[in-house]
């Protein structure tokens, strides 16, 4: 009796186990693809969207056994490769984006963008990467814990370098209002830019992507103090969240998040074949390994799934944005 119940469930697992497996692995189309998939990048090479294309890329040309190639679309901040994704881009799965929000999401709602979030359909996440607010660890707030600085800051007025209109400026004023502080913003072009500022001690506070500071937190530099998202940063697992600080910027609104997306219309069976394939490569263990190295997190998940997160975090960045009187509800 034990030898057959033992038997029994063997094969209901194994069955269990193979229907798993089907579940996930979706059947490669017979007429696809049959010439090689673009990967397009709004952004220039070495950044972090352009390693996170060309990691996948390199390791999905194995896994999927097809020709994936990555090209550079720049300008206007990239705004010209998300207006050639949206109105010059054939439905037919040969042309897949890797976007990261909120960028997309800016270049609508306050910059006149000529397309809307639904000419993007979203097939898989690939990562999200939390924005960190940083201090020079040799400054005069450089030994000072996340809510000694604000006290701080509400005796002195703190120099935080910024770009303007950009995820890091909004999460310096979520931090602003939650803290009843105000902080002089110093402006410039981009986070990196800030971050040189920040070493030289030009301004007291900034805020980046960890891939963007990882070297100067490793030497010691540059500290971080708080960091965005719901979870701490796996490369920072003693930096507080900003939820934690009584500072609400959890989700994924306030940091980038990174997917691939394709135009709507694509027939289905490619669509189901791209979306399968792709996260079967994000979720190997060599993909992980290999997004490590680039100091970047996965965070893989499916069609269903990308696309609520993109809906919910652009209401809550419009949401944002409207009640700060930058764009009408």
């Amino acid at each position: 009796m034990t030898s057959k119940l033992l038997r029994g469930l063997g094969l209901a697992l194994a069955a269990g186990a193979l229907m798993a497996t089907q579940a996930h692995a979706q059947e490669k189309p017979a007429d696809f693809p049959q010439r090689p998939i673009n990967l397009v990048v709004m952004y220039p090479a070495g950044g972090a969207v352009d390693v996170t294309a060309r990691t996948f890329a390199q390791l999905a040309e194995e896994k999927m056994g097809v020709s994936i190639r990555v090209e550079n679309r720049v300008g206007g901040a990239g705004m010209v490769g998300h207006t050639s994704l949206a109105k010059n881009t054939e439905a037919d799965g040969y042309t897949v984006g890797v976007v990261a929000n909120p960028f997309l999401y800016t270049d609508i709602l306050l910059k006149n963008a000529p397309f809307t979030i639904e000419e993007f359909e979203p097939i898989n996440e690939i990562s999200f990467d939390p924005v960190v607010w940083v201090v020079n660890a040799k400054s005069d707030v450089g030994s000072m814990s996340f809510d000694e600085i604000v006290e701080h800051a509400k005796e002195t007025e703190l120099q935080v370098g910024m770009n303007p209109n950009s995820v890091f400026l909004f999460v310096s004023e979520f931090i602003e209002r939650a803290k009843d502080l105000e902080f002089n913003f110093i402006p410039f072009d981009g986070g990196k830019q800030g971050v040189v500022a920040l070493l030289a001690g030009d301004v007291d506070a900034t805020a980046s992507f960890y891939s963007e500071i990882e070297q100067y937190v490793q030497s010691g530099d540059l500290k971080p103090v708080a960091v965005t998202g719901d979870n701490r940063h796996p490369m920072l697992p003693d930096t507080p969240t900003l939820s934690e600080l009584g500072v609400p910027a959890g989700g994924q609104a306030w940091g980038a998040t990174r997917i691939f997306t394709l135009s709507p219309g694509v027939p289905e069976d490619r669509k189901a074949y791209l979306e399968s394939a792709f996260l079967e490569v994000l979720e190997s263990d060599e993909a992980e390994a290999a997004f490590k190295e680039a100091g970047l997190t996965l965070t893989p998940a499916g069609a269903q799934a990308a696309q609520a997160q993109y809906q919910e975090s652009f209401d809550t960045l419009k949401a944002f944005l409207a009640e700060t009187g930058r764009v009408s509800q």
